[in-house]
C-alpha cells in the first residue's frame, strides 16, 4: 500500500467540524470590516463525476461583528472536490436559492483549483478566481504532522483571500 500524497492527506483531514475566526479588512467604505466567528463543517458527499474520488460540502455559520458595531449572522457553502487522477483539490460554488437535488446542494461553477506546494512543515496552496473585473487570490496553509500516517490529521489550517478590483478591495 502506497503512502498518501500530501494533497490526499489534506483532503481527508478536512472532514469534520472546525472553529472558524476570520478578520475582514476592507478598503472600500461601503464594504464592512470586522471579525467573523463561527463554525465550519466539512461533510462527505457522493462524488458527482467519475474522475472525482471524493467531495466534501463546506458549510460555515457564524456572526460578523463589524468595526462600526453591527452584528450580522452569516453563512457560506462550497463544495471541495478531490481528483485522484490529478491529485488535486478544487473548490466549487454552491447554487444559491435553489432546492436541493436528492438532499444535496447543487454545484454551480468552479471557484478555483488549489495548487499545492510543500514548504518546510507546511503545504501551501494557491487559487485564483476572476469575478467579472475583480480578482480573488486565495492562499492556503495546511500544517500536516511530520509523518502523515493513518490516524494522523492536521488540527489547524489557514486561508487568506485578497480580493482586488473596481467593485471589491479587501483581505
Amino acid at each position: 500500500m502506497s503512502a498518501k500524497s500530501p494533497t490526499k492527506a489534506i483532503f481527508d483531514s478536512l472532514q469534520g467540524s472546525w472553529r472558524l475566526k476570520r478578520s475582514l479588512n476592507s478598503i472600500l467604505p461601503g464594504f464592512p470590516s470586522g471579525t467573523f466567528e463561527g463554525t465550519a463543517q466539512f461533510t462527505p458527499r457522493t462524488p458527482g463525476a467519475h474522475s472525482v474520488a471524493g467531495e466534501l460540502l463546506y458549510a460555515e455559520r457564524g456572526e460578523l461583528k463589524t468595526d462600526n458595531g453591527y452584528k450580522l449572522r452569516a453563512n457560506r457553502k462550497y463544495i471541495y472536490r478531490y481528483n485522484a487522477d490529478e491529485d488535486k483539490i478544487s473548490t466549487w460554488f454552491v447554487k444559491e436559492d435553489t432546492k436541493q437535488v436528492d438532499g444535496k446542494e447543487e454545484i454551480d461553477y468552479l471557484f478555483h483549483d488549489i495548487d499545492t506546494e510543500r514548504v518546510g512543515p507546511a503545504v501551501v496552496c494557491r487559487g485564483e478566481h476572476l469575478c467579472s473585473t475583480d480578482v480573488d487570490l486565495s492562499y492556503y496553509e495546511f500544517r500536516l504532522p511530520k509523518s502523515a500516517g493513518e490516524g494522523q490529521k492536521m488540527d489547524v489550517f489557514g486561508v487568506k483571500y485578497k480580493v482586488k478590483g473596481p467593485q471589491k478591495d479587501y483581505t
